[in-house]
Parts: structure tokens; sequence; C-alpha cells
């Protein structure tokens, strides 16, 4: 028998083939049970000569463990006759059960990928799942483009080292392995090593998280992926390194606001607006209680760990809520409002001179436009996707030529690698398992695959693993809530079939999204309708400019994604203009019968950045002084800022409403001062003491 051993393979692909080759055998057998003795015997890997019994029992059960941490569970019992331990492994513990996605679900699930192409870490795990699905549904897959959708998740944190963490971190979290990297802690302004232990990454606040205990808090702690410095590194060689607690749970963590990052202080009540007592249930009923009153009106309690927050959250919209209470919050209130006052009443501060050079920051420069490192599929799942596709390209022949080129693209794979995994499955068919696999030989341009009789067995795609499902779900749910409707709830749908496809997923299987579902399912709805009928829709929003929500009759154009926020692009006919609309704004949205003729507008811009200025006003511009206690935070997410040598930031604040830029200003707590205009100087003066005065 040829052993892998003799073409000195690296131990990986030792394992790799082993694990193959013992899946083959077993599927051959077509679900009867075999003995240990067996799979030594006759399975490549399992050296029957040399190995002692405990070795073989060592690699055996380690093998069947990451299998069955892959979703293919070898089943094991005793035989009845000589007592010895039996194992099997039935079909649908190995291949994907029939899963009847539509073309519409197909599409919609393919759309996922096309907005997110470049952008996402998890694409190439998305490719190769959505090949699988087509597969087993017998669908081809389409590649619906659509223009009227954009997605930029590059402008919400995501760049090519956040990309690489993602993929160092997503194989710790599957393998168990305890990590070390340094992060920038902002509060102390230090770099310092940390241990940690992953549990699971998040996306939330427009931020990528790692969760997972710090050894050196003594405790669950999260990490922001761009404020890890240089690479992460296991500590040791070992397999696993520790087992999550049984108890955690991600919803613990993904939904929790700036207020809520500690031990909680108490409880805050803030009561809202009848204007926007919908926009706070919509926003927060995650993280706290809602009494809503029939005028539209609502009183929020939250549990609370920083009480600036609490009154950050109060400030950003001071023209429709109150702290109510408690006492010593609102006393704190005061005390804000008054420093706001007192920065504003003499003459503006000067600014120290500026730092050089910058410290490093994120910007949409340091987006690359080459391709993005990738979440790569185990390796094991890589070689058995390649078997399934080859066996499916064959078509029931016994020989066949692919352009490698071809081949490459539809695998993920580049010339070298397809390589290894043509010298892999022929160790595999040289070791016994000719009659259930594939080889190939890569000829010039040419991939030359030879079939075997009962190749057939493997021609069904694998079962999806718990990485790809957690990549399908984890698109679906970035941008699923803006295209949902428009495709007559084929992602919904698909959700369901994948989690099930999948054999069922729990918390830890997830990558969760915190500030997904806040968008009204039937204001969706109505706009993708509008977008793709190109009808009329009348929405109702809230304006932030006379704080009452308007009713406005729009063409709608884009949706797009940046920045954690939905916005709709689209032309106003009561402005007569195009307008950017903020989907947490809108309060309905009602699909009209008339249908518009699409204009020549130049979306572009909007594709970029659905804040980019529209109407006929050109915006003003705030010079802002921040403190050092705010500024790395400041600087971390605006691109238009300078740090200055005494640790504070120069930044420009583009506004054309009064009322957003004050509240702009006072949402930082005395942490912000306006150092021109001086009439906008003297407004927030104002409304400081006004506001201090309703506080006492």
């Amino acid at each position: 028998m040829a052993s892998i051993k003799e073409k000195g393979a690296p131990r990986d692909q030792e394992k790799l083939v082993r694990q193959l080759s013992l899946v083959a055998y077993l599927m051959a057998k077509k679900g009867r049970p075999v003995s240990a003795d067996d799979i030594l015997r006759y399975v490549e890997g399992y050296d029957f000569e040399t190995m002692s019994p405990e070795t073989f029992a060592r690699r055996f059960y380690a093998d069947r463990d990451d299998l069955g941490r892959l979703g293919i569970e070898i089943e094991s019992g005793q035989d009845e006759f000589s007592e010895s331990v039996i194992y099997w492994l039935p079909p649908e513990n190995f291949l994907l059960p029939a899963v009847p996605f539509s073309r519409e679900e197909l599409a919609a699930l393919h759309t996922c990928l096309y907005l997110l192409e470049g952008q996402f870490a998890y694409s190439h795990l998305l490719r190769l799942a959505l090949q699988s699905l087509a597969l087993g549904s017998g669908n081809a897959l389409d590649d619906p483009a659509i223009s009227c959708v954009s997605v930029d998740m590059a402008s919400s944190g995501f760049d090519a080292e956040v990309a690489k963490r993602q993929q160092k971190i997503d194989d710790a979290v599957a393998n168990r392995k305890t990590i070390r990297f340094e992060y920038h802690t902002f509060s102390s302004d230090k770099v310092e090593e940390r241990q940690v232990d992953p549990y699971s990454m998040m996306y939330t606040h427009s931020e990528w998280y790692l969760v997972g205990y710090s050894h050196e808090r003594d405790g669950i702690r999260m990490f922001k992926l761009r404020r890890i410095r240089g690479r992460i590194k296991y500590i040791d060689k070992k397999d696993h390194n520790f087992e999550a607690p049984a108890d955690f749970s991600m919803e613990r963590y993904v939904h929790l606001e700036p207020w809520q990052l500690g031990p909680e202080l108490g409880m805050a009540e803030i009561s809202f607006s009848a204007q926007c007592g919908w926009w706070a249930r919509n926003n927060y009923s995650r993280c706290g209680d809602f009494e809503m009153h029939d005028d539209g009106s609502c009183n929020f309690r939250t549990g609370y760990a920083d009480g600036q927050q609490i009154c950050s959250l109060v400030l950003r919209r001071s023209a429709d809520s109150r702290l109510v209470g408690p006492e010593e919050l609102r006393l704190q209130m005061v005390d804000i409002l008054e420093k706001i006052a007192g920065l504003h009443e003499a003459a503006p501060p000067e600014a120290a001179p500026v730092l050089e050079p910058q410290p490093e920051r994120y910007s949409d420069e340091a987006v690359s436009s080459g391709p993005q490192p990738q979440v790569e599929p185990e390796r094991f799942t890589q070689l058995a996707r390649t078997v399934t596709y080859l066996e499916s390209r064959l078509n029931g022949e016994e020989f066949t030529s692919l352009p490698v080129k071809e081949v490459c693209h539809d695998l993920g794979l580049d010339r070298k690698e397809l390589e290894q995994i043509m010298a892999m499955l022929f160790v595999v068919s040289a070791g016994g398992g000719g009659d259930y696999l594939v080889n190939g030989n890569i000829v010039g341009d040419s991939l030359e695959v030879e079939g075997f009789p009962y190749g057939e067995l493997l021609r069904k795609p694998l079962r999806l693993t718990p990485r790809e499902a957690r990549a399908m779900l984890l698109a679906i749910n970035l941008v699923g809530g803006q295209i949902l409707a428009g495709r007559n709830q084929s992602l919904e749908s698909a959700r369901e079939k994948i989690i099930h496809a999948a054999g069922g997923l729990d918390d830890q299987d997830t990558i969760p999204i915190g500030e997904a579902g806040r968008e009204d399912y039937d204001i969706c709805r109505a706009i993708n309708r509008g977008l793709g009928e190109r009808r009329l829709v009348e929405i109702e929003y809230l304006s932030r400019s006379n704080g009452e929500v308007e009713s406005r009759v729009i063409e709608p154009y884009l949706v797009n994604g940046t920045k954690g926020q939905w916005y709709l692009v689209a032309w106003c006919r009561k402005r007569d203009g195009i307008r950017t609309f903020r989907f947490e704004m809108i309060r309905s949205a009602r699909l009209l019968d008339e249908t518009f003729e699409p204009r020549d507008l130049d979306l572009d811009p909007y594709r970029a950045d659905p804040r980019f200025p529209s109407g006929k006003q050109a915006p003003r511009h705030a010079r802002v002084l921040f403190s050092p206690a705010v500024a790395r935070w400041v600087h971390e997410r605006q691109p238009d800022t300078v740090m200055l040598e005494d640790g504070s930031l120069l930044g420009e604040i583009p506004w054309f409403d009064d009322e957003w830029i004050v509240d702009e200003v006072l949402r930082y707590c005395g942490e912000a001062v306006v150092v021109a205009p001086a009439e906008l100087r003297q407004q927030v003066r104002e409304t400081a003491l006004r506001l201090a005065s309703e506080n006492r």
C-alpha cells in the first residue's frame, strides 16, 4: 500500500489524506459498520504493520473529533456477537441533505456575495457554500448584479489588516486555541500584550470585535479588531487550549450600548417626545424597557454603567428627550451642561501645535484595491469539495479535461494549491481509495480528470460546515434587511433552510450582528418594490430641521449601507431635488400606484458615501477642538481631524442644520468646544444654559 509518508508530505497533509481516506472508506460501506481492525488495515494513513493499538486509538479519535467539528459524525456501537466496538458513517452525516432552494433564494444569496465581494473576509467560504447549495438543489448560480443597492463595509472599520485578523481569529475560535497579541487601549493610550481565549467575533456599532476570556483581566472582555497591533499568535502547538463556558452567550455582548459597558450602577429613565418615541423604541428596545403612551411619546428605562454616556444619549436629541432620573444623573447632567456653557463663554481656546507624525488610524486610503485576506474553509472541507466538484464535472464520464484557470476560479485556489490537492488525492487512490475518488493530473493549462466506478458516492456535495453556514448567515445579516423585501422574502426563507442544512446552529456557531433588524420590514418592502418597479413611495420622515415627522413623496434610486447605517437616496418631489434619508428616521413607507421615468442622476458620489451633500445649500463647517479624553476615539472614526501635541484633536464638522450641529457638540458632554464660527459658539452656550435650567 502506498503511503503519503513516502512522499515526504507535511504532517497536516498526512492528516488530511488519512481523514479523507477514512471518510471515503466508510462511505463506500454505505452505512455498514466496520471494526477498528478494518480501519487500521484498510484506511490509508493508519499503518497496520507498525502502529501500536495506543497510537492508532489516539490518531483515530483525534480524526473523529476533527470531523465531528465539521458536522461529519462517525457513529459507533457495540457488535452484538463479538462485543467489540464498531463504527459507521451514515450517508446523511456526510452528504448535504436535499435542500429545496428556489432559484430566487439562490439569486438572493448570490446578491449578498456580489454586494460584499472584496470587503468581506468570508467571501471565499460564501462562494464555496453557494456552489454546494446550487449543486445540491439542481440549480446553477446566476450573477444578478443589482445596481440599486450598495454596501460600503470598507467605511465601517474593514480593511486588509482587519480581514487578516478575522482569518486568524476565526481559526482560533474554531480550534479553541488561545491567542496572544498586542492591543492599543485608548483609555490608557498604551499598547500592551493580551492573552485571550477567543469565544466569538461580532459586528456591532460599525466595528468588528473579538469577545473572549482575557487572562490579564481574569474575565471576559471585548477587543476591537482594528486596535490589535502586529501579528496574532497561538501560545503553543496543542490541538486545543480551552473550552468556552457552558453558560457563555454572545447575546449578552452584541447588543450592549456604550452606557452599558461595565458593572451596572443603577437604572436610568429617559422620556422621548411623541415625535420620536417610535424611533427610540426601534433603536433601543433590546437594551431596556419601554412604556409607550397614546400620543406616541414613551418612557425608557435602562441599566447603566456610565452616567456620562446616558447624558450623551439624551443630549444627542436634546429637543426630543429628557432625563427623568435618577437624581444623581440629573445633577451630573447639570454639571456637564454648565461646563459646556463655560467653555463657550469667553474667547475660543487656542489650539496646540499639530503632532508630527500622526498616530496610526484607519482610513479609506488603507483599503487595498486588490484581493482581501480571506477566512478560508477547513482544509479537509476544501479537499472534499474538490472531489465533489470534479465528480460533477465528469458528469458520469470516465475522463474529462478542464481548464486549470477555470477550476482554480471555481474552487478559490491558485495553481500550486490545486497541485497539492491533486497529489493528496493520488495518494488516497493509490492507498485503496481508487474505487471511490477521482484523480487529476495537471498538463500545461489543463487538468486531466479520471473517474472511478464508485465515484458517484461522493458526487453529492458535502454538508455545510458550521463555518460555511456562519459565513452565509453573516452575509444575510449584514445586507439582507435591505434586499429582503425586494427578493420576496427569499433570504428569510433561505436562512431557515441554511440552519437546517447545517444540522442546526447554536449561539457559538454564528457571528452575531449587533444592529441588525432595526429597519421595519414593511418599510423595506415598499422601498425595494419602488426601486424595482420604478414606482413612487410616500414616506413619513423625522426631520432634524424642525423635529417633526413630515410626509414626502419620493422616487427611490439607491439603498446604501455605510458606517453601520442604511440610507435611501431618492428624488424628493417636495424639495424638487435629490435627497438622502436615513432608514432609522423613516416611520412608515407606502408604495403608490404611480410610476416614474428614471432621471439622469449621477449616483456614484452617493454610492461612495450616501451622506454626500444634496440640495442647493452648501454645507457650513464648524471648527471643533476635542479634549484628550475623547481625541483618539474621534481620530479613529473621523478622517478630517488632526492630533495636537497636547493630546487634543482639531477637526472640521460639516453641517446644514443648526439644531443638529448643536446636539453634535453637546453629545460629547463638555469634551468638545466650538472654535469657530462665533455665532455657533453662542448658540451652543445658550442651549446648554437653557437645558441646565430645565434639569435643575
